[in-house]
């Protein structure tokens, strides 16, 4: 049985109009009918353009909207039956806005440990030892454990959500194009330790993003989204193994950006 498992999951938002009470209204299929597997251990891509659906998706995972149809299920338990606790505790989601969900007020070390002392407020002395080795694996220093966000630059940030996810120990996190704003270098820094991590802890990752370059080479299985649409799932990088023409261009692309 799969880790994760979306089931022709299907997102309908309605479209702004007048129509009387009893019309149902024109409706906008955000994500239509999305069948996807995530098994422990596996990195999966998710890549398409902005507007493909690929955010909206995310929510859906992390239960944060519900579906129109479909289903989710996570260890074979429908998320919608869960408690957003227990979501929380095994799905994390790190976006692209990191400043956004850092608290102003509070020292990375307290940010990174928040989430602990909410999901394992008896289990002090087990998580106590091991937050600091994610937050090193992702380039956290100790000298910027006593900082506040407001003194860090957005590739620092972005790493310190990294590693609040990791400290978590979920079993799936989800990075909604987290890696955009940091540099290359740093960027292949913090993929390298992720598969590290991904070795020894079992954790599967989620990749979003526009950019196939970021993710090459780091995911065992890539879908492309296309108007709200799974259109093609490779493992191989062959653009003659493709089925949509939008995927053929994506890899088209990137062969070319390579050859330069």
């Amino acid at each position: 049985m799969s880790l994760l498992e979306l089931d022709q999951v299907t997102k309908e938002y309605p479209l702004s109009g007048k129509k009387r009470f009893w019309e149902r209204g024109e409706r906008f299929d955000a994500v239509k009918q999305v069948s996807l597997q995530l098994n422990r251990g596996e990195s999966l891509g998710i890549v398409g353009e902005n507007g493909s659906g690929k955010s909206t998706l995310a929510k859906l995972i992390m239960n944060l909207e519900p579906v129109t149809a479909g289903d989710i299920r996570l260890g074979g338990y429908s998320i919608q039956q869960m408690k957003d606790r227990n979501v929380f505790k095994h799905i994390q989601l790190v976006l692209q806005d990191s400043h956004s969900v850092l608290h102003p007020k509070m020292s990375i070390r307290e940010i990174i440990q928040e989430p602990l002392y909410n999901f394992y407020p008896k289990d002090k002395k087990q998580w106590e030892s091991k937050w600091f080795y994610f937050a090193e694996m992702v380039g956290i220093s100790k000298d910027l454990l006593n900082r506040y966000p407001h003194e860090l630059s957005g590739g620092q940030k972005q790493r310190v959500c990294i590693a609040r996810s990791l400290a978590v120990q979920p079993d799936i996190i989800i990075f909604d194009e987290s890696l955009a704003s940091i540099d290359p270098r740093a960027r292949q820094f913090i993929l390298n330790s992720l598969a590290c991590i991904q070795k020894t802890e079992k954790v599967a990752y989620v990749f979003i993003t526009h950019d196939l370059e970021t993710i090459k080479g780091v995911c065992h299985r890539t879908a492309v989204m296309y108007q709200g649409e799974i259109v093609d799932i490779f493992e191989r990088w062959n653009v003659s193994e493709l089925n949509h023409p939008y995927s053929r261009l994506l890899l088209e692309t990137v062969e070319v950006a390579e050859s330069v």
